[in-house]
């Protein structure tokens, strides 16, 4: 293990032991349980978007199959410790294997056939998902259209309440993933993905061996997408077909990665926390009425426009997505974000923190905004160069 790689396992480490113990703080200091489950909530989006990522984002290969493996992920769950008894530990790795032995399965055909790269490749996944949604369906012994309700599973009791568990399960899983991503990045394996996604005729030319990197990667996605399917069937805790298999698990995977980057690991962090905490905002902020009551605009039903109006934006004007600029402009953001958060704090005293801070990220995102040619010239004009525009993600930080 070299330097790099010890430091980041540290603070992985460091960052899950502070965050472990945040359950236990509930009660003396007094803050809603609502925080626990919001934070588990986060966490899985981490996950899912991280395991979606460090296949699609670093080899180029789009897939539009999420939901099929978080499906065989929660289904897992539901098959296995709602209708068998299995304890919810001992369904969940089962569940991360099964997802594993699909994608593999799928991989081993669709990555030997030429024909069936680029959008092919994203076609043959979202039917993937449709397929298993229909085995599902008919089958009796998995959901055979009913529906399956998980109110009785064995849970861990040694995890603590409810709430606690699921942010302690959430967290766990998100850790793995999101320092599997860290590690393939920063990997033979990663560079390997990266060259794929540049040009594969010219990695194989090369001598990498694009089949093997392309299965591994699969593999490790698909693995860890299952894994976050099963805990989160818990939270579900009555799965259909419907509501399981249904387009917005990989949107808003896709989305998030899209609006982070999706060439470092930190992407899909970065997006999956600005989705999540601007979605949970306009859920809970109601009706807002406009021209004096004349009209009311629903802010809940907003949250599709806004993600579409959010992915037209950065395919528009930031395609390579928020966190290589983040890395760049830190200190700017940082400013920005502190700014947004006291003014939210002064113009509405009783807001909550967390649409503080969203008030808070957004002002960041602004900053965030201007291309770098734009910036680069601006500082020109006012003291010496920064780190150069044109600097990939990957050397912009660790």
């Amino acid at each position: 293990m070299n330097r790099r790689s010890a430091i980041r396992l540290a603070a992985f480490g460091f960052g899950a032991i502070v965050l472990w113990f945040v359950p236990t703080l509930q009660g003396p200091m007094g803050f809603p349980i609502f925080y626990l489950l919001f934070g588990y909530s986060l966490l899985f989006w981490f996950a899912q978007a991280s395991s979606w990522n460090m296949f699609t984002g670093y080899s180029g290969y789009f897939s539009f199959g999420q939901g099929a493996f978080f499906g065989v992920g929660v289904y897992t769950t539901g098959v296995l410790a709602a209708k068998r008894g299995w304890p919810l530990i001992a369904a969940v790795p089962v569940a991360g294997i099964l997802s594993a032995l699909l994608g593999l399965g799928l991989g081993f055909v669709v990555f030997r056939l030429r024909k069936l790269q680029g959008e092919i490749f994203a076609l043959v996944t979202l039917a993937v998902a449709f397929v298993v949604a229909a085995i599902a369906r008919v089958s009796s012994k998995i959901d055979g259209g009913s529906g399956i309700a998980l109110n009785e599973v064995k849970l861990p009791d040694f995890l603590g309440s409810f709430p606690s568990m699921m942010f302690r399960l959430g967290l766990i899983i998100a850790v793995l993933t999101v320092f599997a991503a860290a590690t393939i990045q920063h990997s033979r394996l990663g560079w390997g993905l990266f060259s794929i996604n540049d040009d594969e005729a010219v990695a194989e030319g090369l001598g990498v061996p694009t089949f093997r990197h392309k299965m591994m990667a699969f593999g490790i996605s698909t693995f860890f997408a299952g894994l976050s399917g099963a805990v989160h069937a818990v939270q579900i805790s009555y799965i259909t077909i419907e509501d399981v298999f249904s387009i917005r698990i990989p949107l808003f995977v896709i989305v998030m990665s899209v609006l982070g980057g999706m060439r470092h690991w930190m992407g899909p962090i970065v997006g999956a926390t600005i989705i999540h905490t601007l979605t949970d905002r306009l859920n809970r902020a109601g009706d807002l009425d406009l021209f004096g009551g004349n009209l009311t605009l629903s802010l809940s039903h907003l949250n599709d426009v806004i993600i579409g109006l959010l992915l037209i934006v950065m395919v528009l004007a930031v395609k390579d997505g928020l966190w290589p600029r983040l890395a760049r402009r830190r200190w700017a953001a940082l400013a920005a974000f502190v700014l947004g958060v006291v003014a939210a704090r002064i113009w509405i005293p009783d807001m909550s923190p967390i649409a503080k801070f969203v008030v808070g990220e957004l002002a960041a995102v602004l900053v965030l905004l201007p291309p770098p040619a734009l910036v680069s010239r601006w500082s020109s004009r006012s003291g010496p160069p920064n780190t150069p525009a044109d600097q990939p993600p990957e050397a912009a930080s660790v």
